[in-house]
């Protein structure tokens, strides 16, 4: 009965976080984090889950969230300066300078950079409108090459570089104990070889749509810069470089975060960029309560022995070979498909953690990062995408999504583990 409830709750969970359905008489829309609320409840309820794990929760995750909070303020403080609109800009004066492929290829290196340097699920909300805008002014009336753009802003971003690039990383890798440069170490040539794969194949794809591409003529200005803007984006980069030297000298990383945001909140109060409650309602309090109870709505699992047979699973090859590396990926890309990565990714974090094996750990991440690409539920980063590109008018099929997603997925999956098994 137990096992019951816990799978059918983690079905639930991610079944009305993915359609997030209208309720009540008001047709009020169920959001992943109300979604992540009514499964611990249930799970309270039915006496799976106790006062105790919600106390261990809050102790494991409260260093991730924090550092997510303060990226979200200082992605906020950047937009709010409006450095993501003068890039698209620049990029459009460099299009009509050059070709579709060439301006292609500038979308896809920024929605490479962003997600490294703040996170994905804020790349994806800034920089999803922007493409859409961006081509259709390029190139008006040519959905393809709008397509093309927006594929480019979701599929670059592969396996997360740093453990700041993706919010359930942040959490696995806390847990791992797994250092920002020891993570950067393994991750960073991986996630580069995956993107140049990724790129290759979306270019091929959509070779004959940017090779036909017709350019507009609209003239373009590009507009002065808020007088907060360099020294917001330089923070943003003095932020950035001291992640490394505090991982080297062992102290977290979450401290580097909040002091970053604390100065970005002050730059942007001292230059009048938004007022406090603006700048506020860049932190998404419903993905943060989504990652509180989603990891609680797995600890029901682990209650009911789903850890246990996962582990036992992966404890069938030897540590550190070739099998493990390959199982634990597949079954993390798969998952995450069809699960959702967020879910996926913590059962895989409570099977290995006495493993033995940090390469296998960092196997679960690779999957779990790669595997969304397979179909929208996969992750929040994806679904937001849809819902995007839908206020947008842009309307992408399934069929497309996962045709797309299965060519990038293989070859992307199977080097990146192989690089995995081969580093040192």
């Amino acid at each position: 009965m137990d096992e019951a409830v816990a799978y059918s709750t983690l079905a639930l969970t991610v079944t009305l976080a993915v359609s997030r359905p209208r309720v009540g008489l008001r047709g009020i829309r169920v959001t992943p984090g109300a979604a992540a609320l009514f499964g611990v409840m249930l799970l309270l309820l039915s006496g799976l889950l106790g006062v105790s794990d919600m106390l261990a929760s809050a102790r494991l995750q409260w260093r991730p969230i924090v550092t997510l909070v303060s990226i979200m303020v200082m992605t906020g403080v950047v937009q709010e300066v409006g450095a993501f609109e003068r890039v698209a800009q620049r990029i459009e004066v460099y299009a009509r300078r050059t070709s579709p492929q060439r301006a292609f290829s500038a979308m896809f290196a920024l929605s490479l950079l962003t997600p490294a340097l703040l996170n994905n699920d804020a790349a994806i909300l800034l920089l999803t409108p922007l493409s859409v805008t961006l081509s259709r002014r390029l190139y008006p009336g040519q959905p393809k090459v709008t397509e093309a753009f927006a594929f480019a802003v979701f599929l670059a971003p592969g396996v997360a570089p740093f453990v700041i690039s993706n919010p359930m990383n942040m959490i696995v890798a806390q847990f791992a104990g797994v250092g920002f440069n020891a993570y950067a170490f393994v991750m960073v040539p991986i996630s580069l070889m995956g993107a140049a794969l990724t790129f290759v194949v979306l270019r091929l794809v959509y070779a004959r749509t940017l090779r036909e591409a017709v350019r507009s003529d609209v003239a373009v200005t590009i507009r002065p810069a808020h007088v907060a803007e360099r020294p917001v984006v330089a923070l943003l980069v003095i932020v950035f470089g001291a992640y490394p030297v505090m991982s080297w000298l062992g102290g977290p990383i979450w401290v580097v975060s909040a002091a970053g945001a604390v100065l970005a909140y002050v730059l942007a109060r001292a230059w009048a960029v938004a007022p406090t409650k603006r700048l506020i309602s860049h932190v998404s309090p419903d993905i943060l309560v989504f990652l509180w109870g989603v990891f609680l709505v797995v600890v029901g699992l682990k209650h009911v022995g789903v850890i246990d047979r996962l582990a036992a699973f992966y404890d069938r090859a030897p540590v550190g070979s070739a099998k493990e590396i390959a199982e634990v990926g597949l079954v993390s890309a798969f998952g995450s498909a069809v699960v959702d990565n967020h879910p996926m990714a913590l059962l895989n974090m409570l099977a290995l953690q006495n493993h033995g094996s940090s390469r296998a750990l960092l196997a679960a991440l690779v999957g779990g990062d790669i595997g969304p690409r397979l179909l929208p539920i996969g992750s929040l980063a994806g679904l937001l995408w849809m819902h995007l590109l839908r206020r947008e008018g842009v309307h992408i099929s399934i069929g497309k999504f996962v045709r797309l997603g299965t060519l990038t997925v293989i070859p992307a999956l199977a080097v990146s583990l192989l690089m995995l098994w081969l580093s040192p």
